[in-house]
C-alpha cells in the first residue's frame, strides 16, 4: 500500500507572513491552501499559480494587474483580496477565507433547489456581479464553483479575472471560462462584455431549479458547440410545475443574441426581485415539504470561530515559541564557545514579555535587603514586601541554589522591576471610611431601576414596537387595504409606486423587505405599488436611414420589428418612410415598430427612339423619368438623315434618372463612282468593292475577253453598298 502523497508547502511559511496550514482545492491553473496570516493572526486562503504558468512574465504581469482590479472590488457578496505577491517565478493571491461550501458541492448534495432559494441564490451572485459590472469588469469564469456559501449564510462570488489573468497560456483545448457555462459568443472566440456572464448566470439559474446541466457531452469542445447552436431547454420540462415566469427568465439569460439578454446584473438583479415579489407562496416554496427553506441552505460550521481574545492569546503563544527556539539557539551557542547574548542589544519589552509569559514554571527575581529572594511565578511579586530599588550583589557561596547566568540574571530582574510597578500603584489604604447606609441605598435605587428597565425592555421586544412580525404576502391588494392591515398590526408603512408590467395600477407589487421576512414592528417597511407598466414614447424615424432608427429605437428601450420595403419617388434608398405604431405613441419596454424602408423610384421601361430625331428623342426619355445623351452621328443605308439609328439600352427597365444614349442617323453615304470601262474585269470588281460598291457582271458574246465594254452607273456617285453592273465583252 502505497503512502499517501503529502504536500511540500504544508507548514511551510510564504514571505515570512502567511503559513500554509492544509490544502484546499487543486486546479489546473493554480492551488489554493488554507493559511494562517501570523501578523494579524487571521485565517485566510492563498491561491499560488502553478510553477508553470507564473514563469511566464506576460502571465505574471497581467496577473498582478487582475490583482489589483480585483481587490478593489469591496462588497459584502464578493470575496475580498487581502494581498498579493509577483515575483521571480512565484505569484500568489491572498483572499478572505469563507468557510462553508461552494455553489457546486451544495448542488451535489442537494439535488436542485426551491425557487425561493435560487432566487435568493441569484439575487446575491448578481449583487456582487453589479458591483464588478458598475466598475467594468467581466467575471468571464461565472459557475457554480466560483459562489461560496458561508457557514454564516453569506453567498460570495469568487475569481474574478482570473480567466484572464491565465489566457497567455490557454492552449487550443481551452476555452476562456469553463466550457458548461460558456456564451455563444465566447466559444467562436468573439469578443465578450458583461452580457457573457449573464448567459453564465443563466446556465447557473438552470441548474439550481433542476439539478443538472442543460448540455451534456464527451468533450469540452461538444459543450461548446451546443451552446453555439442549441437553445436551452425550460427548467419546467425536468422540474413540472414551475412558474412560466421562470422559463421566460432562463430563456432571456441565455439568448444566443447578446442583444436579448439583460445588458448587465444590475438589469438582471432587477428582474430577479420583481419575479421573486410576484411570485405566489406556492410557486416559490415549489418541493419545499423535500428541499427545505433557506436556512436549509447555509452549511454546518466544523469549527468554532476564532475571538478576539483567542487571537490575541495565538498571537502571544506565537511570540512566545519564538522566543523559546530564540533563547534555545543562544544556549546551544554558549555550550559550544560561541559569543553570550550580552554581547548583542537586547529589545527591553521583548524581555518584559518574555519573563512575564503566561503561566509556566518561571521565576521572579526581586531585590531584596541584602540578599537575593527567588519566588515562584505563581505567586505575587507584592508579597515579596521589599522597598530598596537597587539590587544587591550577592557571593556565589551565600546561595544554596545552582548559579543564575548574567542574561537570566537580567530578565529576572526586569521583570521583577515590572511586577514592582504593577503593584506600587494598588493604594494600601482609604483616605476617608464609607458610608455603607448611602451604599445599600443607592445599590437598592439600581436594583429598582434594573428591574423596570428588564421589564420596560421585555415589554417593548415581547408585545410592544421591538416585537417580532413576519411580513404577510400583500401583493395584489390595494394601497389603502395593505396600510391598513399592516397598521393594525403595529407596522407603520410607507408606499412607493414602481411600473410593473403586470399588476394592475395601484395594486402592490410588493415589499421592502420582502414577504416572509421578519422584522421589528417598529422598523416599519416600504410598499411598492403599481403604477402599470413603464411606458416609452415611440420616436419619429421617418426620414432617417435604417441604422439611424435602429439606434433611436433602442436608445427609447424599444426594438425594431419587422422591415419591409417600398418604391418611392421622394425619399432615397435606405430611408424610412414609415413606422408602426406611429411616433408619440406609448408602449411597453422592449415593444417592437415596424418600418418600411424606401428603395427608391421605381424602375421605369426604356421606350424605343426609332424614327424620332435627336429633340424628339430628349423629351420622349425625359417624359418617363430618364435622360437622354446624343452619342454622335453614323451613316446608315436604313434609316434615314436625322433620324435616331440606335440606342443604349435598347429596351428593359431603368431606375428613374438613369441615362440612354442614342446615334442620329447622316442618312447613306454616297461614293463617287470611277470609270472602268476598257479594263480588264477582276482589275475592275477589284477597285468597285474596294470602294464599298457590290458588282454585277454580264457577259457579251460569251465574255471571251474579259474587257469592259460599258458601266451602269456610269461616272457621278452612288450609295456605299449599291450595285455597279459591268457588260463584259
Amino acid at each position: 500500500m502505497t503512502a499517501p502523497h503529502t504536500d511540500p508547502r504544508i507548514g511551510t511559511t510564504l514571505d515570512a507572513r502567511y503559513r500554509l496550514d492544509a490544502r484546499i482545492a487543486d486546479g489546473g491553473m493554480s492551488t489554493v491552501y488554507r493559511a494562517m496570516d501570523v501578523r494579524l493572526h487571521r485565517t485566510v486562503a492563498v491561491k499560488i499559480l502553478h510553477a508553470h504558468m507564473a514563469s511566464d512574465p506576460a502571465v505574471l504581469e497581467r496577473f498582478e494587474a487582475e490583482a489589483i482590479i480585483s481587490a478593489g472590488l469591496t462588497h459584502d457578496n464578493i470575496v475580498g483580496i487581502r494581498d498579493h505577491h509577483v515575483s521571480g517565478s512565484t505569484a500568489y493571491l491572498v483572499m478572505e477565507y469563507v468557510r462553508g461550501l461552494n455553489l457546486s458541492q451544495s448542488l451535489k448534495s442537494r439535488g436542485r433547489y426551491t425557487p425561493r432559494q435560487a432566487l435568493v441564490v441569484l439575487q446575491a451572485i448578481c449583487t456582487g456581479l453589479s458591483v464588478a459590472h458598475e466598475a467594468g469588469i467581466v467575471h468571464r469564469d461565472m459557475k457554480p464553483a466560483n459562489v461560496l456559501i458561508s457557514d454564516e449564510g453569506r453567498i460570495k462570488v469568487a475569481d474574478f479575472g482570473l480567466a484572464r489573468a491565465a489566457s497567455a497560456h490557454t492552449n487550443a483545448t481551452n476555452f476562456f471560462g469553463t466550457a458548461a457555462y460558456i456564451s455563444p459568443e465566447l466559444a467562436k472566440g468573439d469578443p465578450s462584455d458583461e452580457r457573457s456572464d449573464i448567459y453564465a448566470v443563466g446556465i447557473i439559474a438552470y441548474e439550481l431549479l433542476t439539478g443538472r446541466q442543460p448540455f451534456t457531452a464527451e468533450s469540452a469542445y461538444g459543450l461548446a458547440f451546443k451552446h453555439i447552436n442549441d437553445d436551452v431547454p425550460a427548467p419546467s420540462a425536468i422540474v413540472p410545475g414551475l412558474s412560466s415566469e421562470l422559463d421566460e427568465l432562463v430563456a432571456y439569460c441565455t439568448n444566443k443574441d447578446p442583444e436579448d439578454r439583460p445588458q448587465n446584473a444590475s438589469f438582471l438583479l432587477s428582474d430577479l426581485k420583481q419575479i421573486h415579489d410576484s411570485l405566489p407562496p406556492a410557486q416559490l416554496d415549489l418541493g419545499s415539504e423535500i428541499l427545505g427553506g433557506l436556512r436549509d441552505l447555509i452549511p454546518p460550521a466544523t469549527s468554532a470561530h476564532t475571538t478576539v481574545h483567542e487571537a490575541l492569546a495565538q498571537a502571544q503563544e506565537y511570540r512566545d515559541s519564538a522566543a523559546a527556539r530564540s533563547d534555545g539557539a543562544e544556549d546551544a551557542t554558549r555550550a559550544l564557545g560561541g559569543p553570550g547574548p550580552e554581547a548583542a542589544d537586547e529589545d527591553p519589552s521583548q524581555e518584559v514579555t518574555r519573563a512575564l509569559g503566561a503561566g509556566g514554571e518561571h521565576t521572579t527575581v526581586l531585590p531584596g535587603g541584602d540578599h537575593t529572594q527567588v519566588f515562584d511565578g505563581s505567586q505575587s511579586a507584592a508579597t515579596a514586601g521589599a522597598s530598596h530599588t537597587q539590587a544587591l550583589s550577592v557571593p556565589p557561596h551565600q546561595h544554596a541554589q545552582a548559579p543564575t547566568s548574567a542574561r537570566q540574571a537580567k530578565k529576572q530582574a526586569k521583570a521583577a522591576e515590572l511586577a514592582w510597578r504593577k503593584d506600587a500603584q494598588i493604594p494600601t489604604h482609604e483616605l476617608a471610611p464609607r458610608t455603607p447606609t448611602r451604599r445599600k441605598w443607592l445599590l437598592g435605587v439600581g436594583l429598582v431601576l434594573l428591574a423596570a428597565l428588564i421589564a420596560a425592555v421585555s415589554l417593548f421586544f415581547g408585545m410592544g414596537p421591538g416585537a417580532n412580525i413576519q411580513i404577510p404576502l400583500l401583493t395584489g391588494s390595494t394601497a389603502s387595504q395593505a396600510v391598513g392591515k399592516l397598521g393594525d398590526a403595529g407596522v407603520q408603512a410607507d408606499t412607493r409606486e414602481v411600473f410593473d408590467g403586470k399588476i394592475e395600477r395601484g395594486l402592490v407589487v410588493g415589499s421592502e423587505p420582502a414577504a416572509g421576512e421578519t422584522i421589528r414592528r417598529f422598523q416599519g417597511l416600504t410598499l411598492l405599488v403599481s403604477k402599470g407598466p413603464e411606458l416609452f414614447a415611440v420616436p419619429n424615424l421617418s426620414g432617417r436611414k435604417l441604422a439611424e432608427a435602429q439606434a433611436d429605437l433602442k436608445t427609447a428601450n424599444l426594438a425594431a420589428g419587422k422591415t419591409s420595403t417600398k418604391h418611392s419617388e421622394e425619399l432615397a434608398k435606405g430611408v424610412v418612410l414609415s413606422q408602426d405604431p406611429g411616433s408619440g405613441e406609448k408602449l411597453r419596454r422592449g415593444s417592437k415598430v415596424s418600418l418600411v424602408v424606401s428603395l427608391g423610384p421605381a424602375p421605369v421601361e426604356v421606350p424605343s427612339l426609332a424614327a424620332m430625331s435627336a429633340k424628339q428623342a430628349d423629351a420622349a426619355l425625359k417624359k418617363v423619368g430618364l435622360k437622354g445623351k446624343n452619342a454622335g452621328k453614323e451613316y446608315s443605308s436604313t434609316v434615314p438623315s436625322g433620324q435616331v439609328s440606335s440606342q443604349k439600352p435598347a429596351s428593359g427597365q431603368l431606375e428613374r434618372g438613369s441615362t440612354v444614349e442614342y446615334v442620329v442617323s447622316r442618312g447613306p453615304k454616297m461614293i463617287e463612282v470611277p470609270s472602268v470601262q476598257g479594263r480588264q474585269l477582276a482589275e475592275a470588281r477589284k477597285e468597285l468593292e474596294a470602294l464599298g460598291f457590290k458588282v454585277e457582271v454580264e457577259e457579251f458574246l460569251g465574255g471571251f475577253f474579259g474587257t469592259v465594254r460599258s458601266q451602269s452607273p456610269d461616272g457621278g456617285s452612288a450609295e456605299e453598298g449599291s450595285t455597279i453592273k459591268l457588260v463584259v465583252v
